[in-house]
């Protein structure tokens, strides 16, 4: 009788045990997901703010070439503001049928790549 106390106080030990793992694991990785999206972020955030600050100049140094090729101080910006509206006008009319989905495919493949990558571990281990 003593052994069959002794054997279930084991098992719940050992479920308490598994049940505080289980736990820290859940923890662990939530923590590991949050650090990767915020670190994610952080250099996605840096790599656009660079891209703008590179964009902004080369627009400016663009117009100021052609000012001065021109020969006008204003004919040079009034060219690169002519080329950004049409620019705009393109993508304003073809972002749904082609921007949109590529945008969503895109963040769809890089939350599911986090995934499988850890399905993949788990197969290895």
């Amino acid at each position: 009788m003593e052994d069959k106390e002794v054997e279930s106080q084991g098992i719940t030990d050992r479920i308490k045990e598994y049940a505080q793992i289980r736990k820290e694991l859940a923890i662990l990785t939530a923590v590991e997901k949050g650090s990767r999206l915020f670190a994610n972020l952080i250099t996605d955030g840096l790599v656009v703010l660079f891209a703008v600050l590179t964009f902004s100049f080369g627009s400016l140094a663009l117009g100021f070439y052609l000012s001065e090729v021109l020969g006008n101080t204003y004919a040079g910006f009034l060219i690169i503001t002519g080329f950004y509206l049409l620019v705009a006008l393109i993508v304003y009319f073809t972002k749904d049928k082609y921007m949109e989905k590529a945008i969503i495919n895109k963040i769809i493949a890089k939350f599911f790549k986090e995934r499988n990558e850890d399905k993949d571990e788990n197969k290895n281990l």
